[in-house]
């Protein structure tokens, strides 16, 4: 039984879940109806439906924004917050007029033929309205009557702009791109009407699609930095009546995020004491100390005396949300040390001892760092810490799980739904490529809902008395007489603002219903702005990704008054993406995760057991980037590499010598490919021809002497553009090269070829194939190895494989390179990988794990060690 003390927060502690006395009423019903029912079919479901809906929902309160906060030096963190607020603001400035910058200089002084060869335009394309929408939006197909659409940035997700001619001359319509094939552009839009004021309709005619920029991200990162000024303790338990609440804004955690700034005049720097996990300084401020006897709930419209302030008692912080709550307690405090004492009841959890100290970390402190470098499984902890605080606990605060991409959101749905939790998927719609996740999606929930229904009728009536509307001003006009026309304008205004603060209303009702049954709600962190979550309060967030995420995006999840806050991510892999030279300079590119994590004032672990590489693929990143410290979970006690991870055939991977990562049974998992085709310029990007042949060469050989193998599990890094684009074409545009994969592979096989992925190294990022081809380009007599001199990225590259690691570069350029400050597409580098390059090349020559490329074509079960 949970300690009976009162409880401090908005969320009671001592209450069970909704989520799971919802989740225990389903089973029951739904066992009950199997075993008695004598109905059948579409029947039964409908039993089975109605006999769920009648569990009771959870009580609604009205809610209300908060008063806006007015910051000043004498408040609580204020100089903090205006620093800050000063910061970032112009950090964002710098980031924003750059991005427009690019935009509007590709339209203004790049010719159609430029645009289209970089992939930013698409034109001469055919729409038609697809027949079913998505998640509620119209979706119009483009496509070509000559079929194949080429090579384009145009991925799912993209924000794009239809137009006839050009942008920059006409009125444009923004879309969203949900699906691309090699032969058509599928494109939400927020409504068809959107098409009526071109000159045909979307079936006639033909379009022009450019590739855009997204303004409200800036928008919603600028708004999350405003509401830090927010303090939620003074609004959790104000209210207007016994019926309303206010919308927590801002962040319990506040004083912790902003200890690095200006601090309070005559504020006592606390003293640094040691942690149990990572041994880091932290101030003792932070420790947790004894549940304190506490005064009684405030009455409504009261502040909570205890919460009233920035530090409500001395020296101490705002509690977490799971402080007072000693199961979790008592289970943290015993698993956050190595061998822990295993109490009778203690639940199970399916990790290593390193992952298990993660979670009982992330669930003691009230802010915690993660650090998950490849492969240690860091959305596997994320999944076993929801579960345990959802299905063991039954706590009832409210969970959000925010990352970075979306890719990452769809992988942690997937998990928590296999784990047997109850997600809730918001946004996202536009780039979900797992059709079995929809039934998870707020917008499929709400279609399904029981009063989605009363919608829909609300929904006709609308448009009935909009259409009525807009017959009476249709029918004024041809008199000019304006007191006529403003009359017709006014005709129905008021009913159809009552229906649709009526819809509004029913649709907040089954977001609430819907949010509520949730034990999970997961989203993006820029997509967590989304209104829908003003339902509820979020006091308990986890934040995966957190290291590629810019610290004013990562604050979006948090402002939601979040009391519990726990950062996972790996600062020595992707940084924050930035195209501004001056907001890098700035910090803009150093996310909070990095932050806290150099400012060593934050609890925080390290995982360090990796299962998804051979271990001669890890050994270097484990020894350049983790000091060692990473471990090999792909081996047995006897330190036998898993079957699963057996290098694929290939003649680059045979070789007679041993060395230290070989026996004689084994082939190699890592070789680089010397050689010495040259790069060339191509516009702002950089080619390599040869190396571009050499690529389709081994992957030809892959496919051959691998039967088993799929184009699925081949995946190709190149950092530049113009090398991907020209790896896409061979692969799966060529016409003579089709011809050659056929030739060797046979018309079936070679079809594998679509279905190998050629990304940047950021578009593999949290991602992994068996086998991974990394095209560096580079080879000139200068040395110059521009966008690979970022060491972050390269570790990365090297750490997608499973089974095999082929580099393929020149030698020579990659151990003596030098780099440059701004990579492909604008991006700024963070820089330092020349030097990571001469060790990773050092590495290579002493393992004696570097060949020759002689020339010519791999031809299938070729023998020797020089490819001919």
């Amino acid at each position: 039984m949970r300690h009976s003390a009162p409880s401090r927060h908005r969320h009671d502690w001592r209450q069970r879940a909704y989520s799971r006395l919802f989740a225990h009423h389903e089973k029951r019903v739904i066992k009950s109806i199997e075993s008695n029912s004598k109905e059948k079919g579409k029947s039964k479901y409908k039993e089975i439906a109605s006999a769920i809906a009648v569990f009771s929902p959870p009580p609604r309160v009205k809610r209300l924004g908060p008063p806006i906060p007015h910051t000043s030096a004498t408040q609580p963190l204020g100089p903090e917050i205006e620093v800050y607020k000063t910061k970032f603001d112009e950090l964002l400035k710098y980031e924003e007029a750059t991005c427009a910058d690019s935009f509007k200089e590709r339209l203004e002084m790049w010719d159609l033929d430029k645009l289209k060869e970089e992939g930013y335009v698409l034109v001469g394309l055919r729409g038609f309205w697809r027949a079913y929408k998505k998640a509620g939006k119209p979706i119009a197909v483009f496509s070509r009557v000559e079929g194949d659409i080429g090579w384009n940035r145009f991925d799912a997700g993209s924000v794009v702009t239809v137009c006839r001619r050009h942008p920059l001359y006409e009125e444009t319509i923004p879309g969203t791109v949900v699906q691309k094939t090699t032969s058509a552009i599928h494109v939400a839009f927020n409504d068809k009407t959107l098409f009526d004021d071109q000159e045909t309709l979307l079936e006639e005619g033909v379009w022009r699609l450019d590739f855009g920029s997204n303004n409200i991200n800036f928008a919603r990162m600028r708004a999350a930095i405003e509401a830090l000024a927010h303090n939620p303790a003074e609004h959790e338990f104000a209210a207007q009546g016994g019926d309303s609440e206010y919308i927590l804004r801002g962040t319990f955690v506040r004083d912790a995020l902003l200890r690095s700034f200006k601090p309070l005049a005559g504020m006592e720097t606390p003293r640094a004491v040691e942690t149990e996990i990572s041994g880091r300084p932290v101030p003792e401020r932070l420790a947790e100390s004894a549940m304190a006897e506490l005064p009684a709930e405030p009455r409504a419209g009261e502040v909570h005396p205890i919460l009233s302030a920035f530090d409500p008692l001395p020296n101490r912080p705002p509690s977490g949300a799971f402080t007072h709550d000693q199961l979790i307690q008592s289970w943290a405090r015993r698993y956050r040390r190595p061998n822990p004492i295993v109490v009778e009841g203690d639940p199970v959890l399916d990790l290593n001892e390193t992952q298990t100290r993660a979670v009982a970390l992330m669930l003691s402190k009230r802010l915690s760092l993660v650090q998950g470098p490849p492969g240690t499984g860091k959305t596997k902890t994320i999944i076993e810490a929801a579960r345990l605080l959802k299905l063991h606990f039954e706590v009832p605060q409210p969970l959000l799980v925010a990352t970075y991409t979306n890719v990452a959101v769809d992988n942690l749905v997937a998990g928590l739904a296999a784990a047997g939790l109850r997600p809730l998927r918001v946004g996202g719609e536009e780039y979900s490529q797992q059709p079995k996740l929809d039934k998870h999606r707020l917008e499929v929930k709400i279609a399904a809902h029981p009063l989605q229904k009363e919608v829909e009728k609300l929904e006709k009536a609308i448009d009935k008395l909009s259409d009525r509307r807009r017959e009476a001003i249709d029918a004024a006009k041809p008199s000019k007489n304006e007191e006529r026309i403003e009359r017709a304008k006014n005709t129905h205004k008021e009913h159809l603002l009552r229906l649709k603060m009526k819809k509004f209303a029913i649709r907040n009702a089954m977001i609430h219903d819907i949010v509520s049954k949730a034990d999970v709600v997961c989203t993006t962190c820029l997509t967590s702005a989304n209104t829908a979550l003003n339902v509820i309060d979020f006091p308990v967030v986890f934040l995966d990704e957190a290291s590629m995420s810019t610290e004013p995006a990562s604050l979006i999840p948090l402002m939601k008054g979040s009391r519990h806050v726990a950062l996972i991510g790996d600062h020595k892999q992707l940084p924050p993406i930035i195209t501004s030279a001056e907001a890098q300079a700035g910090g803009l590119s150093k996310s909070l995760f990095e932050r806290l994590t150099e400012e060593g004032d934050t609890p925080s672990i390290m995982l360090d057991m990796q299962y998804r590489m051979h271990p001669s693929i890890s050994r270097f990143p484990s020894a350049q980037f983790y000091n060692k410290t990473l471990r090999d979970g792909t081996v047995d006690h006897a330190g036998k590499v898993r079957p699963s991870l057996a290098p694929p055939k290939s003649t680059l991977l045979d070789d007679e010598s041993v060395s230290e990562l070989q026996t004689e049974k084994e082939r190699l998992s890592v070789v680089f490919v010397d050689h010495a085709g040259s790069e060339a310029k191509k516009d702002r990007s950089r080619i390599n021809a040869g190396e571009a042949q050499m690529v389709c060469s081994i992957v030809e050989e892959l496919l051959y002497c691998n039967p088993s193998m799929t184009g699925d599990d081949i995946g190709i890094i190149a950092p530049y553009v113009a090398q991907i684009r020209l790896l896409d074409r061979l692969l799966k545009h060529d016409q003579e090269q089709a011809e050659r994969f056929k030739s060797t592979l046979g018309e079936h096989r070679g079809l594998q070829m679509s279905n190998i992925e050629v990304k940047t190294v950021d578009g593999f990022e949290g991602r992994e194939k068996e086998v991974i081809i990394f095209s560096t380009v580079r080879n000139n007599p200068q040395g110059a190895i521009g966008f690979l001199a970022d060491g972050r990225r390269l570790n990365v590259g090297l750490t997608r494989a499973r089974r095999a690691l082929f580099v393929l570069g020149n030698a020579g350029t990659l151990k003596d390179g030098h780099g440059g400050f701004r990579g492909t597409g604008g991006v700024v580098l963070a820089g330092g990988g020349e030097r990571v390059w001469k060790r990773y090349m050092e590495w290579l020559e002493k393992e004696q794990l570097i060949r020759r490329w002689a020339g010519g074509r791999f031809l299938p079960l070729a023998v020797g060690k020089t490819a001919q």
